[in-house]
């Protein structure tokens, strides 16, 4: 009877340790996937300012992509014209408080 008792602790306390780190590995898994989410959608606004400003692409305005509940928003630029070093600094915001900014330093030179 003692040795059955045991068992049984024994195997509710491996039982409790398995489902607490399944919900862990699953609460940073949905988390990295949002942060990638956020690094992109920063990384594709940055990328198609810098394309639109260097006439590739045939963009007709300074694109912003939209990703579901992420809002990017340029946070810096200092593009003044060609040949000029400029800083374009874009923030994403996820509804769930992840957030990544990228930032590039670029120069154009349409040369």
């Amino acid at each position: 009877m003692v040795i059955a008792l045991f068992a049984i602790v024994i195997m509710a306390v491996f039982g409790l340790l398995i489902a607490r780190y399944t919900t862990t590995t699953q609460a940073v898994s949905a988390e990295d996937y949002l942060w990638a989410q956020a690094l992109h959608s920063a990384e594709s606004v940055v990328s198609l300012n810098i394309l639109y400003r260097d006439g590739g692409g045939g963009l007709s305005a300074p694109p912003v992509p939209s990703v579901e509940n992420i809002s990017t928003h340029i946070e810096a630029d200092t593009f003044v014209a060609a040949g000029t070093p400029a800083i374009i600094r874009v923030r994403a915001d996820h509804a769930t408080e992840v957030s990544r900014t990228v930032e590039a330093k670029y120069l154009l030179d349409l040369n």
